[in-house]
């Protein structure tokens, strides 16, 4: 017999390592970005969420110049391309601010309060279970103990149904997640099963963590395929017209399985709290709305039948990812005569196969799809404008999974993707007129050797 005989200290991820990063999101101000680690190697006993400095990212992008500049020290220029400098990913990291987290993290949402407060949602397939941490004064928190790189704590490890043992386990391969402040809703897409799980998600306050838990759990929505097995993957709130009470009124989830994308809203219930004005609710169940069938690219039988990535347009634009056939699609989701979305297609146009996400940005020169490419290691720029041939095509890095944008800040239009495979996060330089503009200019990470 053979066992292992690490301690634990040598099986604890290292604080200021990416390993297998998958999922982005990034704060509202862009001061930082928050990266799921996935470990999907195995290589240590968690996963991790790490948090990186932006400005500190914008410093040597600017520094370096795309090659005109100083290069930061430490650096190197990447082989065969001379605009883009690589860079150990502890010089961007904020050691003390991560967390640990279940393996196999796939996604992460970022709940914004609006008061400056955030929280992170990361679904972790190898439990399963969805982890949550708040980000208060420069450090996500998930444990209330003191330590450092902490583990979350089985209260910000949601894997029953109300926080109870007695009651149901979530569904296997949590995927998906979308997050909102305002509602205090939280969501959660099942790749194995097809089921849909509602969070409630109060902000932080008081002594103890906040109640946050699994209230919900949907399924049977979505057709199985040949192979006799049925998925949901992608999530994302379609943004709400004027005088809307919530800013996500309505939840859109795509399937790998069935070219239907079903919508929901979510029903409250009176706070149970009688401190809590009788007006205040939470949410409480899942309300399955209309749905539409994806017709816009292939109308045979199999057509759209495997949605991997969505988001919305600031006017209502879904722009959804499909790899059967692989395309990207657009839908004009904007209220028709009946008070509901019309959801018909607008556009479409060829993409790589094997794409994962989708991010939709505008870089001050109108709006565009950044599509990822994970099997080509390319990322895919089409502007909406030009939908019959793709505006570029980027090579990034292996495995190039989430895709963010950050352009607020200064004059830098910036976009960061997640590279799975070779433990990176490239940035690209998406800044109209620039000299490097839809290049690499920093990969944070020595890519790891095949």
């Amino acid at each position: 017999m053979a066992g292992c005989t690490a301690s634990a200290d040598e099986v604890r991820p290292p604080e200021d390592v990416l390993s297998f990063p998958s999922g982005l999101a990034i704060s509202p101000d862009e001061s930082v970005l928050f990266v799921a680690n996935a470990n999907s190697e195995l290589r240590y006993d968690s996963g991790s969420i790490s948090v990186i400095d932006v400005g500190v990212v914008r410093a040597a992008i600017f520094g370096w110049d795309g090659g005109l500049g100083q290069a930061q020290a430490g650096c190197e220029v990447e082989a065969g391309h001379p605009e883009t400098l690589v860079c150990d990913e502890a010089d961007f990291m904020v050691t003390s601010a991560g967390v640990r987290i279940g393996n196999f993290a796939t996604d992460i949402a970022l709940q914004d309060f609006g008061d400056g407060k955030y929280r992170v949602f990361v679904p972790t397939r190898g439990d399963p279970s969805i982890a949550w941490a708040d980000f208060v004064d420069g450090k996500l928190d998930c444990n209330v103990g003191s330590e450092r790189f902490e583990l979350c704590d089985d209260a910000h490890r949601l894997s029953q149904l109300e926080n109870d043992p007695d009651l149901d386990a979530i569904p296997e391969e949590p995927f998906g997640v979308f997050a909102d402040g305002p509602s205090g809703v939280a969501m959660v897409t099942h790749l194995s099963t097809g089921a849909v799980s509602l969070i409630a998600a109060p902000p932080p306050g008081g002594d103890g963590p906040a109640n946050v838990r699994v209230v919900d759990v949907r399924s049977g929505f979505f057709n199985l395929d040949a192979n006799n097995t049925v998925g949901a993957t992608s999530i994302v709130g379609r943004p709400s017209g004027p005088g809307a009470t919530d800013p996500r009124d309505l939840i859109y989830v795509g399937s790998r399985t069935d070219r239907r994308v079903q919508t929901f809203t979510v029903g409250t219930l009176p706070l149970p709290d009688p401190d809590v004005a009788p007006v205040a609710t939470e949410p409480a169940y899942l309300l399955p709305s209309n749905y539409f069938l994806l017709t816009e690219v292939g109308n045979v039988v199999g057509s759209s039948t495997d949605t991997r990535g969505m988001q919305f347009s600031p006017d209502g634009t879904l722009y959804l990812v499909n790899r059967q056939p692989p395309s990207l699609q657009l839908y004009d989701t904007t209220l028709g005569p009946t008070g509901f979305p019309k959801n018909v297609g607008i556009g479409g146009t060829d993409i790589c196969r094997q794409a994962s996400t989708v991010a939709v940005f505008n870089n001050g020169d109108g709006e565009r799809a950044y599509v990822s490419c994970f099997q080509d290691g390319q990322l895919y720029v089409i502007d909406r404008r030009e939908l019959d041939q793709p505006e570029d095509i980027l090579l990034v890095g292996r495995g190039p999974y989430s895709v963010v944008g950050a352009g607020s800040v200064g004059n830098q239009q910036l976009l960061f993707v997640s590279n799975f495979l070779e433990d990176t996060i490239a940035v690209v330089d998406v800044t109209p007129g620039s000299a490097t503009y839809n290049r690499v200019v920093l990969r944070m990470g020595k890519p790891r050797v095949p």
